[in-house]
């Protein structure tokens, strides 16, 4: 009964809380902070948006900016109630080109190991994603066994036990094993709808025969491939998808990221082009990254710095417009990075080539997030080899006042080339996601 206590008391907290939030006004709101332009704005005039903050501060502004109910499709792969706390790894070269691997805190799913204090997180959270649900829209909620069965009591709390859809079993092959179980290697996500009327568009996968043979039965089709006979049948709720393993091109090193696969699965089945996706805790962007070349439109939040800038630098690869936004008045970005001019040669259209090198860089971040074992390593690159430490670099060749970059640069930071007639402005962006803007613009 104490767990049942526990979960009725943070839920009670969660609803008292998420009535407070309603009634704030007032309230002040996101900033813009970057603006990534490649291909020009949506027709509406409304770009997909990033931003680094609370997520409930986030769902709020959205609300009281005119989101609520307009979006179709909600993914979140929140904190399961590990108990834990989890890093990114990243890679690092040094001046003698060894490679080393340091870690950097992701994000801590302790919760001071208390369930009521992420029952009650969890809730208001939730009550906020139903706010801003289309009435055919569908919330996805991404768990396992730490924490799945205490969130369905929750959502069959606030979304209604009749509009539960589906338990999706994501079975992958990877992942731990153990002597005292059986080895954990599947995810649930629950499937949620706002209303009865929702959008679901179930694909079809192979179904294949009894011993491969065809059944020859009147008016079903049956096919055959190099296994067997098969038909085609409405996809099932256990999906077999390979987690991003350590050598695939996806990986990012950031922690609980998951499959590309997985996240389009998810948004072909709940939306149609055009349609906004979010997800309120993006990590490394795989979602966001998923939506982008769906060609849907979405929005995505995460509280981490480093969360962030992976997400960015994987947005850029694929060159994709948004709006970055920020919670803080004043960016919390430090004047450490200097840029020296090499070049600049006049072309006919009266623009001009430049070529810029980093001159110095002097990183600035909490050496507290980065494990014991390797503070040694990094204080020591931070003294004498600073620019290992850079992750990319982003020019804004036409800086007019909200930086707008057109380029990321993640090598050969003394030879960076570009068109230009204007401003010039550069933000460095470090492995643990600190960002660093020149000294020589306006910013």
């Amino acid at each position: 009964m104490a767990v049942l206590s526990e979960i009725a008391k943070g839920f009670e907290e969660g609803k008292r809380l998420f009535a407070q939030i309603k009634e704030q006004t007032g309230t002040e709101g996101f900033r813009l902070a970057e603006t990534h332009t490649f291909d020009g704005t949506n027709e509406d005039g409304q770009n997909n948006m990033l931003a680094c903050g609370d997520n409930v501060e986030y769902m709020k502004w959205l609300i009281d900016s005119g989101y609520g109910g307009r979006i179709s499709c909600i993914y979140i792969d929140p904190p399961f109630f590990t108990k834990a706390k989890y890093n990114a790894s990243v890679s690092l070269t040094d001046k003698e080109g060894k490679k080393h691997k340091v870690h950097h805190l992701a994000y801590d799913d302790r919760f001071e190991r208390d369930l009521g204090c992420y029952i009650e997180n969890m809730t208001v959270r939730l009550l906020l994603m139903k706010e801003l649900l289309a009435d055919d829209g569908l919330m996805w909620i991404h768990l396992d066994w730490h924490s799945s069965h205490y969130v369905k009591l929750l959502l069959d709390e606030i979304m209604g036990e009749k509009h539960f859809v589906n338990e999706i079993i994501w079975k992958y092959k990877s992942g731990g094993s153990g002597k005292r179980h059986f080895s954990r290697k599947h995810d649930s996500i629950l499937v949620y709808s706002k209303t009865g009327k929702y959008k679901l568009n179930i694909p079809s996968e192979k179904s294949y025969n009894r011993g491969l043979k065809p059944y020859n039965f009147k008016g079903v089709k049956e096919y055959r491939d190099e296994f067997g006979w098969y038909t085609m049948v409405n996809m099932k709720d256990v999906w077999s998808i390979d987690m991003v393993g350590r050598t695939s091109s996806e990986r990012t090193g950031y922690a609980t990221q998951k499959p590309i696969e997985l996240m389009k699965r998810i948004i072909e089945a709940a939306t149609d082009e055009g349609d906004i996706c979010a997800d309120f805790f993006c990590g490394s962007g795989s979602f966001l990254v998923a939506a982008e070349q769906l060609g849907r439109r979405w929005i995505g939040c995460d509280t981490e710095e480093l969360a962030t800038a992976m997400t960015k630098k994987r947005l850029g690869g694929i060159e994709a417009d948004y709006d970055y936004l920020t919670r803080n008045e004043e960016l919390h970005r430090s004047r450490r990075a200097f840029f020296r001019q090499i070049s600049r040669e006049q072309l006919e259209s009266g623009k001009c080539w430049y070529t810029y090198a980093l001159e110095s860089f002097m990183p600035d971040f909490d050496i507290g997030h980065v494990p014991l074992k390797e503070r040694t390593l990094v204080s020591g690159l931070t003294g004498n080899d600073a620019f290992s430490l850079i992750d990319y670099i982003m020019v804004d060749p036409y800086y007019n006042g909200v930086f707008s970059p057109e380029m990321i640069v993640e090598e050969d930071f003394s030879n960076i080339r570009f068109i230009s007639k204007g401003e010039i402005a550069f933000i460095v962006v470090d492995v643990f996601g600190r960002e660093y803007i020149s000294n020589n613009t306006g910013l």
